[in-house]
């Protein structure tokens, strides 16, 4: 793992790598469901998570993993990479599908499930939250653990994401994967201090991500309720 993050790390000292790579991951997921998962995630934080996410939800989030799948979505983040400056270095590191392997067990240490697209995305906003508030959610797994509770019933109570099938879940998912690695890669890179104006830059092109679907996570504390409004 370390290989792989000093990669990335190198690659996102170029700040406009960075927001290339963020334009393209957002390209890829500008389908009707994905406007719909954003729209969902002001829904799904307006309250404290329940004491269990609905079991129906879960099932309805969760999809087994095509091969082909993964290897179509590996190409493409690789294809685009190459394009940009540093960047081919990491092709070996997608390829060999070490980074997705790094994803799926950060996950499992927040006791989510990599082939579930509402703990996807729980951790990509956890990560995010992370980013933008120079915060460890380690110091809070209680919250880790609840903010898949919050977005669970939320998400699958949109009729186009409950209506996807396992290919544009796991398509989804596995973009969301890809940017939350390379974000939180250059974070972890960063957040030494020997560069604080790139490390706010990164900060700045996190929160702007998010709040073009209402999310502020400047906002929003790491609770045993998950991600509430401070």
């Amino acid at each position: 793992m370390r290989g792989v993050v000093s990669r990335v790390a190198r690659l996102y000292r170029c700040r406009r790598v960075w927001l290339a790579a963020i334009l393209y991951l957002l390209a890829l997921s500008g389908t009707a469901a994905a406007q719909d998962l954003r729209s969902s995630l002001d829904a799904a934080l307006s309250k404290p998570a329940p004491a269990q996410a609905p079991a129906d939800a879960v099932r309805k989030l969760a999809f087994s993993r095509d091969a082909a799948v993964t290897a179509r979505e590996r190409e493409a983040i690789i294809a685009h990479l190459a394009q940009q400056p540093g960047a081919a270095e990491m092709a070996p590191a997608i390829r060999s599908g070490k980074l997705m392997q790094s994803f799926d067990r950060l996950l499992q240490r927040y006791g989510y499930s990599p082939q579930n697209l509402g703990d996807v995305l729980a951790a990509y906003l956890v990560i995010s939250w992370e980013i933008v508030n120079a915060a460890d959610s380690n110091e809070q797994p209680a919250g880790q653990k609840a903010v898949r509770r919050q977005l669970a019933g939320a998400l699958a109570a949109v009729p186009s994401i409950a209506k996807m099938s396992d290919a544009q879940k796991q398509s989804q998912a596995e973009r969301t994967a890809y940017l939350t690695m390379l974000a939180g890669s250059a974070y972890q890179a960063l957040k030494n201090g020997s560069n604080p104006a790139q490390l706010a830059d990164l900060q700045r092109s996190v929160r702007g991500d998010l709040l073009e679907s209402g999310v502020d996570l400047k906002r929003l504390a790491l609770t045993d309720g998950g991600l509430v409004k401070r």
